[in-house]
């Protein structure tokens, strides 16, 4: 379709939705343009590489989240390519534990993780939020979640990802899911639930940091 085509059935769809009192213009964009892309923000060198979900703050409710977090991440870059050999993010959990076993003082760095796994890079995840009801909206509760991410190169011994000049902290990252009502949390079985799912989009958001993606969930973000 060409771009003057384009322009003329936007506009009239505009005018026939906003004429019928309707308020998805957005919808109708993305239908005729396509989403758009986001290009990666940094490229990932093909290393043995660990994800190691860090929360020394105990911010994630439960530890199996950070294996979840990690692991999908890990899936997720495998299974485009972007990655060709990963360890298990249980295994770099374990090493941490074990490293500062009897001395809760003196954590494990996240180098000696990444080399005690004989890896070569380090995708460093450490949760700041994880709040199933802090945020809501008129549509309902607004579950969410908020990490630093930072990449770490073992054999150049430096931090590859983001440049620490502008970003000391880390990329952080931001996850927020729907629910229409606060029912879910009152039960365990659905407090796991949502939980499980903001696990989900956390690692989604962090893993298309590394390869080019739609600008827009449809489905999820078009809801105007």
């Amino acid at each position: 379709m060409s771009t003057l085509a384009r322009m003329f059935a936007f506009v009239s769809a505009v005018g026939v939705l906003s004429a019928a009192g309707c308020n998805i213009v957005t919808p109708v964009a993305y239908a005729i343009e396509g989403p758009g892309q986001i290009d990666a923000e940094y490229t990932l060198p093909k290393k043995k590489t660990v994800i190691f979900v860090d929360d020394p703050r105990n911010i994630l409710p439960r530890t199996a989240l950070r294996t979840a977090i990690g692991d999908a991440v890990s899936f997720d870059l495998m299974e485009r390519g972007h990655l060709e050999s990963t360890v298990a993010s249980r295994d770099a959990i374990a090493v941490a534990r074990s490293g500062s076993a009897g001395n809760a003082q003196k954590l494990m760095t996240v180098e000696a993780v990444g080399k005690a796994l004989d890896c070569a890079q380090v995708i460093h995840i450490q949760p700041t939020v994880f709040d199933l009801t802090g945020r809501t909206d008129d549509r309902g509760i607004r579950p969410t979640a908020i990490v630093q991410v930072k990449v770490l190169d073992l054999e150049m011994r430096v931090r590859t990802y983001p440049a620490a000049q502008s970003m000391p902290d880390g990329r952080e990252v931001t996850a927020i899911i729907r629910e229409e009502s606060s029912d879910g949390l009152r039960t365990r079985a659905g407090r796991t639930q949502i939980e499980d799912q903001l696990a989900r989009k956390i690692a989604l958001e962090v893993a298309q940091l590394f390869y080019q993606h739609d600008r827009v969930d449809l489905g999820e973000n078009l809801g105007t």
